[in-house]
């Protein structure tokens, strides 16, 4: 595993997605015309909806998850070793959570990988 990819994700299963967000941005920065660029931004724009999350912030929650998993689906269910499947699917089940008038008690997803 690449390692800014590799310390992206201890950085997010660590509740620090800002850091993560960071980490990510620097790989992908690195050639955004790879075929890994969607993938990129889809672990980046799911972090940033878990700190909008964090911050009380249903909009952006809601709006960096929604294109974090349509840029993360094309490269289900597993890439570069990161089982995308679980993550994809649980933030679906908060995009879900979401549409109610509650703010809804959530754990935040754990990227696993092989």
């Amino acid at each position: 595993m690449k390692p800014l990819l590799a310390e992206g994700i201890e950085l997010f299963n660590s509740g620090r997605y800002w850091d993560a967000h960071e980490v990510w941005e620097r790989e992908w920065t690195l050639d955004r015309r790879s075929p890994d660029s969607g993938f990129y931004k889809g672990l980046i724009q799911v972090a940033a909806g878990c700190l909008h999350y964090g911050r009380r912030n249903r909009r952006g929650s809601v709006n960096k998850w929604r294109t974090g998993t349509a840029y993360l689906r094309p490269y289900l269910p597993t890439h570069l070793g990161v089982r995308l499947a679980p993550l994809v699917e649980s933030v679906e089940g908060y995009l879900a959570a979401m549409t109610g008038p509650d703010w809804p008690q959530l754990t935040m997803p754990v990227i696993t990988y092989e």
